[in-house]
Parts: C-alpha cells; structure tokens; sequence
C-alpha cells in the first residue's frame, strides 16, 4: 500500500471518527443545553415561587352521601363571575376562552375550570349548558362567592402590585396541584392568555394511567 493510500485510509478513519463523535456527543450536548435553557426560562416566567393565596375547596356531595374536593391536586384556571352574571360580550369570551382550553387541556385528569357564579340569566345558563365539554367532570362551578371573592381580590391586588400593572376588568388566576395561586392573566388579552396556556402545559402533571 502505498503512502498516499495509507494517508487517505487515516484521514477517513478520523473523520468517521469525529461524525460519530458529533453525532453521539456534541448535537445531544448542545440539544439538551438549550431544552434546559429554554425550560428554565419558562419556569422563571411563571415564577414558581410565587404564592397569591391558597384556593378553597369545590366539593360535590353524591347520593350515597360522600363528599368529593373536585379541585383537589389539580392544576385549576380560576374565573369569578359574581352574582346573576349575564351574558355579555364578554362573559362569552371568558367562556369560549375556557371552552379552548378544555379542548387543549381536558383530557388531562389533572386539569380543572373553576367557575364561580351565582345563578345568572337563562341566556348564560343555556350558552354554557350548549357547550360540547358541559358535562365533563373538568369544569367545577362553585357558587360560594364571599370567600373565593376574597382570596381572588386579595390575591390580584398582591398580583398588580408585585408586578406593577393595571386591575383588569377580567381576569384569570392559576393555581398549582398544591391549590397555590403562582399567576393572573388578563381574561380579554389573547397574548395573556396564550402565556397562561403555555403556563398550565409546564405546570400541568401527566395523566396516570
């Protein structure tokens, strides 16, 4: 063999060598580098230590007389709606807004809306009653309005301050498997609901089977 074939022989056997190496240790360094990068960026967004409150429990009491926490252990989206609550333009969006996120989040066992209302006019009733997700076990509607009305308000007014924004006039809460509040968003701003949505993926536990 000659010694320009000798030559072309190790300069192929390096190069394999240096492939294989890029292949196996270089692109999965880089690729976990910047998943965990981004993933702590997301957590630093939501802020995970944050704590706006402690939610209430939502039970149901069956026929056979046993009492269920419907939120319990759940990642919930919380919305109040107060008392006879109409449907307004924006109380349907505030529901329709809820009625995508059961698309995207329902079939998780982990995941609840908590609505809060008391009554309210035959147009909302039927509006909501007509939704496909209706009968699902996701949504969790509570009419205890004194004491969700104070943890929500006083949570918010922590929220704004802290972050240094504007009350909306609708709004959202988030709270962990832990029923801790970690964030609001502004019910009526498509970008605030976008990042909320991207928020309950990071926090949101696996189904178990």
């Amino acid at each position: 063999m000659s010694k320009e074939q000798e030559k072309a022989q190790k300069q192929k056997k390096i190069s394999r060598t240096l492939i294989i190496v890029l292949i196996l240790i270089v692109l999965p360094a880089i690729s976990y580098y910047w998943l965990n990068k981004g993933y702590k960026l997301r957590v630093e967004a939501l802020n995970i230590e944050a704590n706006y409150g402690k939610v209430r429990s939502v039970s149901v009491i069956y026929p056979d007389g046993q009492k269920e926490d419907q939120i319990a252990k759940k990642v919930c989206v919380i919305h109040l709606f107060g008392e006879e609550p109409d449907l307004t333009e924006n109380n349907r969006l505030i529901l329709d807004t809820a009625e995508r996120l059961f698309d995207q989040f329902g079939t998780n066992p982990n995941f609840r809306l908590v609505m809060i209302a008391k009554d309210g006019t035959a147009e909302f009733r039927s509006h909501f009653q007509k939704m496909l997700s209706a009968e699902y076990v996701t949504w969790a509607w509570t009419g205890a309005i004194g004491s969700w009305s104070t943890i929500l308000l006083n949570g918010y007014d922590s929220f704004c301050i802290k972050e240094k924004i504007k009350p909306a006039k609708e709004y959202f809460a988030l709270c962990d498997t832990n029923g801790v509040i970690k964030h609001f968003y502004n019910a009526l701003d498509h970008k605030d609901v976008d990042k909320m949505a991207q928020h309950i993926a990071i926090i949101l536990p696996p189904p178990t089977e």
